[in-house]
């Protein structure tokens, strides 16, 4: 047997050999002597053997790293090689280590195991980066359908308020954002805004008010992609193109967003929300995003048909006032009740003399034009349309001193269009039935008084 070579199984091996075997490693691969002080703190270590994929990974040269030191030659030091070269060459311990290195953006497995004799130590460096993300990416979508479900479940069982006001908290936090807002869009304008907010990063940025001034809208949708979403996770980007809405609205308050649109079918009818997301999260905000915007669009559509039906039971096609049902209800409900009252009992004059002469469009024409007077002198919520051109308005706890401005006020307003009016105010509802009553014969003197005056036609 030749010098420098040991026998194993009738087959010679020379130190060469065994060299050439670690070079030929699939890891990354590096042997140490490992320095101390007198004190037995390891200092440093001295590069005795190097393969190519550990002198790859480091971007060095092997012919730079065999004689060199650790620290003289490696710039990047995320993982703490002294603990574990100390406990491989001085312990004589194996240990293995899970890391991410930030110089590279990957995830490694390190294995330090003690070799020849003390002092000394062997590095074998896996990279499991992929095998890391895929467990990420795994618990990713796990969190994620798990989030979603939780949403489309309370969506789909709650009010539609709760179930929003819930979403948009639970959104706003798993994506760790400060704001996330629902917008509805009412033919093409902001209507109404359902919002949650980060108690202490949440206040301070743009209200509502900049979304009825800027075209927020017209930008959302050039930027929103096929699957319903776009994410701006730099705002600055829009400095040029969307100069006007980034330097007064979003620069130095929403650094970055992501918006959803919410349909029926082809129509927009909202949009979803996020300021200020956190870049670093354990789920798929896309993803989110996207699927949470589904739920929202069923529940948001089934809101406004429910909203619009009601309205429509309750309102007058023709004046948009409160129709007969509405009338009913609001007496019912103040019926027994110990709270201040004003009635007011309008009738347009000469209405029929109107449809003979001019024809029943230039009628309506004058119902409308009254119908939008009244609503203009008390709110719109307090006026009734209880017959063709007969109108009732009930403002529950006012005083008699600003029931009465409100009169003088709608009287002074009837020049165009002549009505009768008949008003009575009280300190108790309970007897609303009887105050109307009275409201509607001082509204019958002031029809006859009308009549009487002058060879006017009814």
């Amino acid at each position: 047997m030749e010098k420098g070579k040991e026998k194993i199984n009738n087959i010679d091996y020379s130190a060469t050999d065994i060299l050439y075997m670690l070079r030929d490693l699939p890891d990354a691969c590096c042997i140490f002597e490992v320095i101390t002080d007198p004190f037995g703190t390891v200092q440093d270590m001295r590069f005795l053997f190097v393969n190519e994929k550990y002198a790859s990974l480091v971007g060095k040269q092997s012919s730079e790293l065999l004689g060199s030191t650790f620290f003289n030659t490696v710039s990047n030091r995320d993982e703490d090689w002294m603990k574990l070269s100390y406990q491989a060459a001085f312990m004589r311990q194996s240990v293995m280590n899970h890391t991410f290195n930030t110089q590279y953006n990957r995830w490694f497995e390190f294995w330090a195991v003690p070799v020849y004799k003390k002092g000394f130590c062997a590095f074998i460096i896996h990279d499991v980066t992929a095998e890391k993300r895929k467990e990420e990416n795994r618990t990713i979508d796990y969190n994620s359908t798990n989030f979603v479900l939780n949403c489309a479940k309370v969506l789909s069982t709650s009010e539609f308020r709760k179930g929003i006001k819930y979403t948009l908290k639970e959104l706003g936090g798993v994506l760790k954002a400060d704001r996330v807002s629902v917008i509805d869009v009412k033919q093409g304008e902001v209507g109404d805004v359902y919002q949650w907010s980060e108690r202490i990063n949440g206040t301070g940025l743009p209200s509502k008010k900049v979304l009825d001034e800027y075209d927020f809208f017209t930008m959302w949708e050039s930027q929103i992609k096929e699957d319903g979403v776009a994410v701006i996770d730099d705002t600055s980007v829009l400095s040029d193109k969307n100069s006007q809405i980034y330097d007064d609205v979003l620069a130095g308050n929403i650094s970055r967003y992501i918006v959803a649109s919410l349909k029926d079918k082809a129509e927009t009818i909202g949009y979803l929300l996020v300021d200020n997301y956190s870049m670093e999260l354990d789920i798929d905000e896309r993803t989110v995003v996207q699927s949470v915007s589904i739920f929202i669009s069923e529940e948001l559509k089934n809101y406004k048909l429910t909203t619009e039906v009601s309205y429509m039971n309750t309102h007058d096609d023709l004046t948009d006032l409160g129709n007969r049902y509405a009338y009913y209800t609001t007496k019912n409900m103040l019926d027994g009740l110990e709270v201040t009252v004003g009635v007011c009992f309008i009738d347009i004059n000469g209405i029929k003399a109107i449809n003979d002469e001019r024809g029943h469009d230039a009628g309506d024409d004058v119902i409308k034009e009254t119908a939008e007077l009244i609503a203009s002198v008390f709110k719109k919520k307090f006026c009734y349309r209880i017959g063709g051109d007969q109108f009732v308005v009930i403002v529950p706890q006012v005083s008699k001193e600003h029931f009465d401005e409100l009169l003088e006020k709608l009287k002074k307003k009837r020049k165009k269009t002549t009505f009768a009016i008949g008003a009575v105010w009280s300190e108790e509802s309970k007897d609303i039935n009887n105050l109307i009553n009275q409201a509607d014969k001082l509204m019958s003197s002031d029809k006859s008084n009308f009549y009487s005056t002058a060879n006017r036609r009814k």
